[in-house]
């Protein structure tokens, strides 16, 4: 046992010999459970900066998120703010070290898991003063790990999550990591320079059609951002999983981020989510994508859009021959 003392590795082996230590093991598991603060009296806000740990140049957004918020109304906001894609499994955990003490996600219970519900833990409740940390984990195959610090405590809470600055483009999805997000950026910059082709890539046209469409790695618009927060904290998910059947308005939809005349809130929102799934190009094939886009499929057929009107409303937000193709390629895979 690495930093022990010598009662504590004394404890241990006489456990061991004593065939006692399942339930040694047990206290530790329950002591490594996040302690919580108290839910603060008046709710209050917080403006916090969040980092993708080692990106160089720094990839960051700067938030203000309101103290009540449930970890995964935060997941949310994060996916939102750096955007990625909800493609893959996600922890919190208090520190930086994997195995400090963490938060259990659905999926996690699902597994019996027997951890702290993230979805009965408040941002306040681990957040209280300048510097305090959260780290938020995405996709633990690439390992993307961020890091939320709160800069300022705020006198009330803001009446909606919002960006107020930040630097660089979110790595493309399945990019492999950090190195591998390094090489693609570089590729990117040199103007797609074969010498630095990836080596991920078969060849310069295999690379850039795998790139989202006109991704840049230096590439930061605000607006897009606080768009993309507006649909997520409007409960642009729960209305795809069917949780609330109109979460906002045809007209905040609509200007939220796509001219979804004629469909009803709910059918916008998703319509909205199908096509920020569209925009990490259609023509890219991989399961978590493929899964992504036949949830998004059932759900609009199943609240009264078919594919053909699908097809049509990403026709007039401008999607080309190239991308409906794709489009119709997903189709094909999801039935």
């Amino acid at each position: 046992m690495a930093g022990a003392t010598p009662a504590e590795g004394k404890a241990l082996l006489d456990a061991l010999m004593n065939g006692q230590v399942t339930s040694i093991f047990e206290k530790l598991e329950r002591d490594e459970r996040p302690d919580l603060l108290p839910v603060p009296e008046r709710p209050r806000g917080y403006r916090v900066r969040l980092d993708l740990h080692g990106a160089k140049p720094p990839i960051w957004r700067r938030l203000e998120l309101p103290g009540d918020l449930t970890l995964p109304r935060v997941h949310v906001a994060i996916q939102a703010a750096m955007g990625w894609y909800d493609s893959h499994l996600h922890r919190f955990r208090t520190g930086n070290d994997p195995r400090s003490a963490c938060f259990a996600t659905e999926f996690d219970l699902d597994e019996g898991d027997d951890g702290m519900p993230e979805a009965d833990v408040r941002l306040d409740q681990i957040l209280a003063e300048k510097g305090d940390e959260l780290w938020y984990e995405y996709d633990f195959g690439d390992g993307w790990d961020h890091k939320l610090v709160v800069e300022a405590v705020l006198d009330g809470p803001p009446a909606t999550v919002r960006c107020t600055a930040g630097r660089m483009a979110c790595p493309p999805e399945d990019c492999g990591g950090i190195w591998g997000y390094d090489e693609i950026a570089a590729w990117v910059r040199s103007g797609y320079d074969d010498a630095l082709l990836p080596q991920s890539f078969d060849d310069a046209e295999h690379g850039r059609d795998w790139l989202p469409l006109d991704w840049h790695p230096d590439h930061f618009d605000l607006d897009e951002i606080n768009d993309a927060l507006t649909i997520a904290s409007a409960g642009a998910l729960m209305a795809l999983l069917g949780q609330r059947a109109d979460p906002m308005t045809a007209d905040d939809a609509r200007q939220a981020g796509a001219p979804w005349a004629g469909f009803t809130s709910a059918q916008a929102i998703a319509l909205e989510k199908l096509a920020e799934v569209g925009r990490f190009d259609w023509m890219a094939r991989t399961s978590s994508r493929a899964d992504r886009v036949g949830q998004l499929l059932e759900s609009l057929e199943a609240i009264g859009v078919p594919y053909a009107r699908v097809r049509e409303a990403m026709q007039s937000i401008g999607y080309g021959r190239r991308e409906l193709e794709g489009l119709d390629r997903w189709a094909t895979l999801a039935t």
